[in-house]
């Protein structure tokens, strides 16, 4: 079963590469979905998996990238969209 979440990555994880890794991570666990930054400092990222790879990508997520520190993750379940592919908006 395929599920979305909505993820919101707070912390030091603009200019460090973080979206791409999470795009990187997203591939290597057949992730749909994409990731953005947002003008307030955080990464946006919507993701369709099933669960278990969401699992994995949320420890990763927590974790991020080489330089990246990460404060706080907020998580919601939401509607499934139906994306293609994962990729880095903006």
């Amino acid at each position: 079963m395929i599920i979305h979440l909505n993820i919101k990555v707070n912390g030091k994880v603009q200019g460090v590469g973080y979206r791409s890794f999470a795009q990187r991570m997203a591939n290597e666990l057949s992730i749909k979905g994409f990731c953005e930054n947002k003008s307030d400092g955080s990464v946006y990222i919507e993701i369709e998996s099933t669960q278990m790879r969401a699992d994995e990508y949320l420890e990763w997520c927590y974790r991020g990238s080489v330089m990246a520190k990460v404060s706080k993750i907020d998580v919601e379940p939401a509607s499934v969209v139906g994306f293609n592919n994962f990729e880095i908006k903006r």
